[in-house]
């Protein structure tokens, strides 16, 4: 697993260009990293990051680029509190998203005349549809975790402030503990799948699952069930 902590909470981890640079080369490091299976995003202060008010912002592009990158590993973003404009839209293109219950998000940016560039008006209808992305988009108003959860903006959102360290400790075993080949299929499988029709959806899968019944992990799957023990998985 890899961490990367937004740590500039004087400016409220505002992602200007030269922010926007170090995520992309880290981003793209660990997208490379056949070792790394998980990478976790998370911030350090009382927000995740927030918009400035000039509405300016660094480009994400590959970041964006370096999660769907093909054998990229799954990413959590862990919101520790508001995320608004490039924030958001960083957390929007990872593949899971938690926060704590005092976490809002939004994009204010039209207020200003700034729309989002960042895949904000494409990635945001793509995980709770249409009607509620441009309810957001267009109103700018500021979305609470409730809410976040109910229209699926977040995964999960922690009981208390203090336990969002806890669920990231606890899903990261989760998504570690299993085939790291079978993982990043796994994900390869929903990201494509969402741009083809059903018929090409199901062949992609049917593909991966063949290529994926011929790797050391899928046999080691199948021994250590027979075995009634734990797997231990090689990414191989």
């Amino acid at each position: 697993m890899a961490t990367v902590i937004l740590d500039r909470p004087d400016t409220g981890n505002r992602i200007d260009t030269e922010m926007a640079e170090s995520l992309t080369e880290v981003c793209r490091l660990v997208a490379e990293d056949d070792g790394i299976m998980l990478l976790v995003i998370t911030a350090n202060g009382n927000v995740f990051s927030v918009a400035g008010e000039s509405g300016e912002a660094g480009d994400l592009v590959g970041v964006n680029n370096a999660f769907r990158k093909p054998g990229a590993p799954a990413v959590l973003v862990a919101l520790n509190g508001d995320a608004t404009g490039p924030g958001l839209e960083l957390a929007l293109a990872a593949d899971l998203r938690i926060c704590v219950p005092s976490a809002r998000f939004g994009f204010p940016g039209l207020a200003r005349g700034v729309l989002p560039q960042n895949g904000g008006t494409q990635l945001l209808p793509r995980l709770v549809g249409p009607v509620w992305a441009k309810d957001m988009l267009l109103t700018g108003r500021m979305v609470d975790a409730t809410e976040a959860l109910a229209i699926g903006l977040v995964n999960r959102v922690a009981d208390q402030p203090g336990q969002l360290n806890n669920m990231v400790s606890d899903l990261a075993a989760q998504i570690t503990a299993g085939s790291p080949i079978g993982a990043r299929y796994a994900k390869e499988a929903v990201g494509k799948g969402m741009d083809l029709t059903l018929e090409q959806g199901l062949g992609l899968e049917a593909d991966l699952n063949v290529i994926l019944q011929s790797t050391s992990d899928r046999a080691e799957g199948l021994k250590s069930f027979l075995e009634k023990r734990d797997p231990d998985f090689t990414g191989s």
